[in-house]
């Protein structure tokens, strides 16, 4: 038993050695460069978006710029719900309003 698990963690160091050997010129040759992350306002509502901040921090840790782009639909949504606002949609896009723009801005934190 105790073989078996030498090999085991062998085998695994192994692989992450294998991994990491492949992955640095990947690495290095995004080093000081610019990534835009566009995500959705729903992604803040999922249960995995813990694990995506963890990743955001990971790129930012290896030395790449972030220009992070969200969306704010279900913030915006709830908030003009609460606030008896309906707006209209041209073409799948929110309008806003005078009316609503007061309810947007506080759905973003602004």
């Amino acid at each position: 038993m105790a073989n078996q698990m030498t090999e085991t963690s062998h085998s695994t160091t192994q692989d992450y050695v294998h991994w990491f050997r492949h992955s640095a010129p990947y690495i290095n040759a995004h080093r000081d460069k610019t990534f835009v992350l566009m995500f959705g306002g729903e992604a803040v509502l999922h249960q995995n978006f813990q694990h995506i901040i963890h990743d955001i921090a990971l790129l930012h840790s290896l030395g790449i710029r972030l220009i992070l782009v969200h969306g704010a639909r279900p913030q915006i949504n709830q908030n003009l719900r609460e606030s008896q606002i309906e707006t209209p949609f041209h073409q799948s896009r929110r309008v806003t309003t005078r009316a609503s723009l007061r309810s947007v801005m506080n759905a973003v934190g602004s």
